[in-house]
């Protein structure tokens, strides 16, 4: 690793992370990364620069604006997730998530405000506190289908099943089949029967809800996807990564969010959970796609979420 990566701060995980993901191009972004953090510093006029340790697929730096704002830049290979997530949050405008202040898709550079204290919702120890701050937090995102902006549906992302036969065909896989197959039956259903359809954030879990000033949490790191509102909460019930499946209770525990959501939402629980159940296995796929190691953490989440479904489903 160069010398200019070391003072990046960038870890060999975060360096293994984007190539694998992104492969040649994620090696020559990996290369560029300083000279893109300095243009980046200099178009902004930013100072103040402290890197992050906790890298995982994007570059995250704390610094500040020439007015003292203090901001969090990103970066990140450019890339279709990259640019939603500039479009979701142009979207929310900075009500229910973190506030867009630049952004430069071609460059794959977000400037956003920095959320203090900052603490993620791991932070809230009671599972039922956590719940409840988790669902306000999707209620004020949710929006109309903007009129401009490529976003995905939840059709596309459910591609994924279909790729999973392709490359795997004849239950030749690394995941059960029958699993597999009662995901992909699962979520054809629930595309056919689906209610109103929303800009979901896609990607809401723990970690990806922040504490802000006052007590007021907001979302960071939005996907962008058009779906129903039940098809939200599947990251939130199957997290945190890997802790929840270590829960000896995990089945009363998944009840009770359910209840929570539920209750908060108004949304019906039986499409919650099954959306939940088919995320996880789709989760699955996407892991073995990105040739990840952790499938087996999602498999063991997809089977006690089905367990949460009625037989007929």
């Amino acid at each position: 690793m160069s010398s200019d990566h070391q003072l990046l701060n960038l870890s060999s995980d975060f360096v293994r992370n984007i190539v694998k993901v992104h492969g040649p191009e994620g090696e020559s972004w990996i290369k560029n990364l300083p000279a893109l953090r300095a243009r980046c510093f200099e178009y902004w006029s930013l100072t103040n620069a402290e890197p992050l340790s906790d890298l995982s697929y994007n570059y995250l730096e704390k610094a500040k604006t020439k007015d003292g704002s203090e901001v969090i830049l990103k970066l990140g290979p450019p890339n279709p997730e990259l640019t939603t997530e500039i479009l979701a949050l142009e979207q929310y405008r900075g009500k229910g998530a973190v506030r867009l202040l630049q952004a430069d898709p071609q460059l794959g550079a977000l400037l956003l405000e920095r959320v203090q204290p900052g603490v993620n919702l791991l932070f809230i120890k009671d599972d039922e506190q956590a719940t409840r701050i988790a669902s306000q937090v999707m209620a004020h995102l949710w929006r109309k289908i903007p009129d401009e902006g490529n976003f995905p549906t939840m059709a596309n992302w459910c591609q994924g099943f279909r790729r999973y036969r392709k490359q795997f065909p004849a239950s030749t896989g690394p995941l059960p089949p029958a699993l597999i197959q009662k995901a992909e039956e699962v979520s054809t259903d629930l595309l056919q029967t689906q209610s109103t359809s929303l800009l979901l954030h896609g990607d809401l879990h723990h970690r990806n809800i922040l504490m802000g000033k006052g007590n007021y949490w907001v979302a960071v790191d939005p996907k962008g996807v058009i779906g129903e509102s039940s098809f939200e909460v599947g990251p939130f019930l199957y997290n945190p990564i890997p802790d929840l499946t270590k829960n000896p209770n995990l089945t009363r525990l998944l009840n009770r969010r359910l209840d929570i959501l539920e209750e908060i939402l108004k949304l019906d629980r039986v499409r919650m959970a099954a959306w939940s159940f088919s995320r996880a296995v789709l989760s699955a796929v996407w892991t073995i796609e990105d040739k990840g190691d952790n499938s087996s953490y999602w498999i063991t989440c997809a089977e006690r979420l089905l367990d949460l479904l009625p037989e007929q489903i």
